[in-house]
């Protein structure tokens, strides 16, 4: 079948050119997972394999005087109980995200957190192993918790006596002179807002299989850890082995992720050391619901703001203050770094210089932060559109016009931002006015949710409508280097060249299989964003032959490089360059192979429709018959060829600073311009989203129907944080969200009518002209919902100044008023 013939459901829209880039491809993934056919780790089980389960601390803050493990090990259906003293004596503490930290996979001394860790147990059946559990007996002598992270910073009581301090790292970067601006500023506004802790909560919960091999004194994981060429240390340095020793396996499916998986690390760790400890049988642990929920390291930023923005009379915003105290629970794990990110979008899409940008990481006794979609940015964002807001309403100024005024212009792009980040293209101005009008045409005419009357009669019935319009930046592909600024001397960072500069590429492999299929190999790990889909489309492109000629496989942690992997709204820049460079490299490998067999000049053969034809047209080799000639031949096989994309700014002058430095580098920059219309219940305090209007610009869109899916879910978890989710703890440090009755999640009943639009400024700095698109939704939805809600309660001079915005926090509002 030519391309021409292809299966009308294989593409929804035909482009005006020959391609599949650019169509809305059905993802290929889909059919397994919807047919049943989709393999979690979940569903992995050896032959003779055991199961662990592990004992957690009830309290937030104790010594741990004894434990008596005698019971659970003289069951006879018992197969091996662990302490952390019995870890530390073979093996080593798991790394943490600041140099000065490490942190046992099984609580020694002390326990930090409810829900970490004391022991272990492995037997032939879960439910045995949780019976086993309850059998061992631990003698605590309980300390005082700290929960509140602001009261943390006064070091009154220590989360780790041996750090002296709950701060256990900071930083104050000015950009220009702050200070002066600030004093030469008409006005001065400063305003607290807190971001309470959320998270992804994935359908499938953190699982691993892990199995010793005694004759190779190696190690073979199965789970389902996100990044698992890039965070594989936190499994083989715990473990005492080298990289090659710990093989990291992670299916093509994973039941949800967003940075939730990246730090599972105990898990793998404590399953490889039982099955070692048990000769080498596989030993299966998959989080239960609560555990998952409790202490899985899988609760996102936790923050309270304190904002400053100068500003003239006539609306000029002058300058930027940025100032955060970041509670990172009992220990800063890999996601250190969520507290820098923001500086790639510090000043969101206003022309605002200069900046100062100062947080604070703190320590308190509640279970670790992990990376969550957005990285830090949302609650970024959040705060400085919350702050934005404020200082227009002090100026009596419609908060579009004051945001439209500050925007950056087109004419200014690329845009360096006061934090040495660049944006490269996007028309900020027009995506806002735009997106009014949308909504001022559809919804304030009669009939429409705006429609004057409509509105002037709900709120007689004390239900009080807003929309608000904002524009919000994702920044895309993110860099490598920069990530261990705070493990780095910033000291000496002053002195770096971009010869000291370490990136990562995207790595790509593939080889051409007897019968002609493409078989290619990712590197980096999915976590359902359409990796095999997007290959298929850019790579039949390339060779000119149908995706269904094209076979999408992973490679483990031993095989692939290490490499960034699939987060920061990365892979659709990254893999579309890999996947081009290793198409181009296919087509002159297969050039010079037909040559060679021909013995002709390169010149006088050429790549066409899946082959190789002689120039005049006098023979043809198909890519099965170029197999058969490479396997005829000495030396290297030309049917097998792999590229390495380079990060795309490497060689972009103007990112040297930026990068010499160790800021933030996201060269896209995706953009949303958002009106949600919402509701307020002045007598309940209930928010409902009526409506959500969004145009969203992501450059090219190499997959429509993949961008729209993204949007939607990324809105849906953006309407969740906004409104319902949250990780509360009360002063004892016991967590008050365990279940799914206690941490509320959006549905079908919550999520409205989405109108969304896109447009496209392709990216000067990528090849096919991508942006990253992965973190959308998440990242401006909240921030938009709530300056919406401050449009709404106008009347009643209340603003949203805490996320999520809850009824009973409108409600105590409204009484205090």
């Amino acid at each position: 079948m030519s391309r021409s013939e292809a299966a009308p459901d294989e593409i929804q829209d035909e482009p005006d050119e020959e391609t599949f880039v650019g169509t809305g491809l059905n993802r290929v993934e889909d059919h397994r997972i919807l047919t049943g056919r989709a393999e979690y780790i979940h569903d992995i089980t050896p032959e003779a394999c055991l199961s662990m389960g592990l004992l957690r601390t009830t309290h937030a803050h104790a010594d741990i005087v004894d434990i008596d493990t005698s019971a659970a090990e003289d069951h006879p259906d018992c197969d091996l109980v662990l302490t952390g003293e019995d870890i530390a004596a073979e093996y080593n503490p798991m790394p943490c995200g600041l140099d000065s930290m490490s942190e046992w996979a099984l609580a020694r001394d002390t326990v930090r957190f409810v829900g970490e860790p004391v022991a272990l147990v492995v037997a032939d059946d879960r439910y045995v192993v949780e019976d086993l559990i309850d059998r061992i007996d631990v003698e605590y002598d309980t300390k005082e918790a700290i929960t509140d992270p602001v009261t943390a910073r006064q070091d009154e009581t220590l989360v780790h006596e041996e750090l002296g301090t709950n701060v256990p790292d900071k930083e104050r970067l000015t950009f220009g002179d702050v200070d002066e601006a600030f004093e030469e500023a008409d006005n001065v506004l400063e305003n607290q807002y807190s971001w309470g802790r959320i998270s992804g909560v994935p359908l499938e919960t953190a699982g691993v299989v892990a199995e010793y091999d005694e004759e190779a004194d190696s190690f073979d994981i199965d789970c389902n850890i996100q990044l698992h060429t890039l965070v594989d240390d936190t499994i083989y340095e715990p473990l005492g082995y080298d990289p090659d020793d710990v093989r990291l396996n992670v299916p093509p499916d994973v039941g949800g992720s967003y940075g939730t998986k990246i730090a599972i690390h105990r898990y793998c760790t404590l399953a490889a050391m039982a099955s070692q400890q048990l000769d080498g049988r596989p030993v299966k642990y998959v989080e239960d619901r609560i555990e998952n929920l409790q202490g899985g390291d899988m609760h996102c930023s936790d923050r309270e703001y304190m904002m400053r923005l100068a500003y003239d009379d006539d609306g000029t915003i002058q300058g930027l203050d940025v100032n955060f105290v970041d509670d990172f629970g009992a220990y800063p794990h890999y996601p250190v770094n969520q507290a820098l990110k923001p500086l790639s979008v510090v000043t969101n899409a206003y022309n605002i210089d200069p900046v100062r940008y100062n947080y604070e990481l703190v320590l308190t006794n509640k279970t670790a932060q992990t990376a969550y979609r957005g990285f830090g940015v949302d609650p970024h964002l959040y705060a400085l559109e919350s702050v934005v807001d404020d200082a227009a309403d002090d100026l009596g100024m419609e908060p579009y016009e004051f945001r439209q005024q500050n925007l950056i212009q087109p004419e200014q792009m690329p845009y360096k931002l006061p934090s040495k980040n660049i944006y490269d293209s996007g028309d900020f101005p027009g995506a806002l006015a735009r997106i009014k009008e949308l909504v001022e045409d559809e919804e304030r005419t009669e009939g429409g949710l705006l429609d004057p009357e409509t509105v002037e009669q709900q709120r007689e019935d004390g239900k009080y409508r807003g929309v608000s319009y904002t524009v919000h930046i994702e920044p895309g592909v993110s860099g490598a280097d920069w990530t261990d600024r705070q493990r780095s001397d910033r000291d000496a960072l002053a002195d770096r060249e971009m010869d000291d500069v370490d990136e990562l590429p995207e790595h790509l492999r593939c080889e051409i299989e007897a019968d002609g299929t493409v078989r290619t190999y990712l590197a980096t790990d999915s976590s359902g964003q359409g990796h095999q889909t997007i290959v298929k489309q850019l790579l039949a492109d390339q060779l000119e032959i149908l995706p269904s000629d094209i076979e999408v496989d992973y490679l483990d942690s031993v095989e692939a490089p290490t490499e960034y992997g699939s987060a920061a709204s990365r892979m659709a820049v990254m893999l579309s360059g890999a996947t081009e460079g290793l198409g181009e490299t296919v087509v002159d490998n297969l050039e010079r192979l037909a040559a060679r067999h021909w013995d002709v000049d390169r010149e006088t053969v050429v790549y066409r429709d899946g082959g190789v034809e002689r120039e005049d047209g006098t023979e043809r080799l198909s890519r099965a018959d170029l197999v058969e000639i490479d396997d005829e031949t000495d030396g290297d096989r030309l049917t097998y060829a792999e590229y390495d994309y380079e990060f795309p700014v490497l060689d972009v002058e103007e990112f040297g600073e930026a990068l010499t430095q160790k800021y933030p580098v996201y060269p896209t920059a995706a953009f949303a311009a958002n009106a949600p219309i919402v509701e307020v219940d002045i007598e309940t305090g209930e928010i409902e989203v009526l409506k959500f209007y969004s145009l969203r610009d992501c450059g090219t869109q190499l997959n429509p129907t993949i961008v729209e899916g993204q949007a939607h879910g990324g809105l849906a978890q953006g309407i969740g944080a906004a409104l319902l989710e949250e990780f509360s703890y009360d002063q004892s440090g016991q967590p008050q969200a365990v279940t799914l009755f206690d941490y509320l999640l959006p549905s079908t009943k919550n999520i409205p009518e989405m109108h969304l639009e896109h447009t496209e400024t392709p990216s000067p700095f990528t090849t096919t002209g991508a942006k990253g698109t992965g973190e959308g939704g998440m990242i401006d939805g909240p921030a938009s919902i709530a300056t919406a809600i401050n449009r709404a309660l106008e009347p009643f001079d209340i603003t949203a100044d805490r996320i999520p915005v809850t009824p009973d926090r409108i409600r105590k509002k409204l009484r205090e008023e």
